[in-house]
């Protein structure tokens, strides 16, 4: 699979939340068996674990913030709760973010700059 690392696996992570949260898509579980065969291939296993599992805990986040506003009950949260929840969704994204630069930075990748992005680090 060609991309970075760092996308690698953060897009892995995502994966195994939807194949933990979503049994029922089959597809998922051949996207994860893709993933799965390109890093089974490096010798960098729990350098690539430690990552995934960082990443899949903030996916996690993200996930479950958007959860109800993605299945359209955002009258039911009301206006504050959701103003609420787009603003830890932004916190997420900025922790998820730092995490794949780590990764881009150790493995002399392009990085994720954000610019004039609320969830921008610097």
């Amino acid at each position: 699979m060609e991309m970075p690392l760092s996308d690698m696996l953060d897009r892995y992570s995502i994966l195994l939340l939807k194949k933990e949260r979503l049994p029922e898509n089959r597809e998922v579980f051949e996207e994860c068996a893709r993933f799965e065969a390109d890093l089974g291939k490096r010798n960098d296993r729990p350098y690539i674990e430690k990552h995934i599992a960082l990443l899949k805990e903030v996916n996690g986040r993200i996930w479950d913030l958007e959860s109800d506003i993605r299945k359209g009950k955002e009258g039911a949260l009301g206006l504050e709760e959701v103003g609420r929840r787009a603003l830890a969704i932004r916190d997420q994204n900025a922790e998820r973010v730092r995490l794949k630069n780590i990764v881009a930075r150790e493995r002399g990748e392009f990085e994720e700059i954000k610019v004039d992005h609320a969830s921008s680090t610097s």
